[in-house]
């Protein structure tokens, strides 16, 4: 491999002084600075067009992005037996911290940041962005659809007796987000995401904040971002705080940190509270029950679906729904 790894690196003009080997990437460190090597996930055509969005954003300034190395022949990567490789800056491996409301705040204005740059950017022909349908709400539309084929087992399995007395309140909170977000014509003007703002996409170094691996980037809107940010918080920070009796940052202070740098309409603050209502998470557990098509239910799934239920007040009261 680590031959590979030099073959390929020579040809975007670096050379490894050494190589470290991680979980999912390699290291690489170089004489004038430090890189990361891997395989790509997306094919060819996704990631040049993730190169062209970071492209972008990097000439208005924003540099807290990993950037993809350019070969020889221009292209954001390199390709061998079929598959792709890529290598982008290596800023670290210190991930966010989520009980670190500092890091949280710092986090929220280096997403509004680059929100800006991705709504400011100029309109160009590029295939996920030509698609003329609206993903973000049909994306909702069908994953209700699925719930309400799903309730018609509820009860056929031992588990679901476990969940079956919550899941219409979850439902009636599903329903009446896509509801609202349709009467908001959510989806209608769509921008670039992340999608993925976990805390190992995030990473934080002496004082700055980094957002690294777009390679699940989409052109949806860029309140996906906000929201799934937010929701990890609540889960992450804000519930084990307020046991605890310790502070959080309410959900107008996150939007404050945010608009910072990134302004939010009053219409996408509409949209934004209906995205939030919207119970993703418990969601996305049952459908993973499910899949296992098994009489009982994983450990790692039953503990997922009792900590939506054990935080579903305190996240409707975080929520003011």
């Amino acid at each position: 491999m680590y031959s590979l790894i030099y073959d390929v690196a020579e040809e975007f003009g670096i050379r490894p002084l050494n190589i470290y080997k991680c979980k999912y990437y390699y290291i690489l460190n170089c004489a004038e600075g430090t890189y990361s090597f891997c395989q790509a996930r997306p094919k060819a055509g996704k990631i040049t067009e993730i190169h062209s969005v970071k492209t972008e954003l990097a000439s208005m300034g924003i540099c807290n992005i990993d950037t993809y190395s350019v070969s020889e022949e221009g292209l954001p990567y390199a390709q061998r037996d079929g598959r792709l490789y890529t290598i982008t800056r290596f800023f670290g491996s210190n991930e966010l911290n989520f009980m670190n409301s500092n890091q949280v705040a710092l986090t929220l204005r280096s997403i509004g940041t680059i929100h800006r740059g991705l709504r400011n950017m100029e309109k160009r022909t590029v295939y996920a962005a030509g698609e003329s349908r609206n993903r973000v709400l049909e994306k909702y539309t069908r994953e209700l659809k699925d719930m309400q084929c799903i309730k018609k087992h509820i009860g056929k399995r031992m588990w679901d007796m476990d969940i079956s007395y919550v899941f219409d309140s979850f439902m009636e909170r599903a329903a009446e987000s896509v509801d609202r977000l349709a009467s908001l014509g959510y989806g209608e003007n769509p921008t670039y995401c992340h999608n993925g703002l976990k805390e190992g996409n995030i990473i934080y170094k002496k004082g700055r904040v980094y957002i690294i691996d777009w390679d699940n980037m989409k052109h949806l809107s860029y309140i996906e971002d906000i929201a799934f940010f937010v929701k990890r918080y609540m889960r992450k920070n804000c519930y084990y705080s307020a046991a605890a009796g310790s502070p959080y940052m309410s959900l107008e202070e996150c939007l404050n940190r945010y608009s910072a740098y990134g302004s939010i309409s009053d219409h996408d603050y509409d949209v934004l509270k209906a995205v939030l209502l919207y119970p993703q998470r418990f969601i996305d557990t049952i459908k993973e029950g499910f899949r296992t098509g098994k009489t009982f239910l994983p450990s790692g799934v039953r503990r997922k679906l009792e900590e939506c239920i054990e935080q579903k007040s305190f996240e409707e009261e975080y929520l003011r729904i």
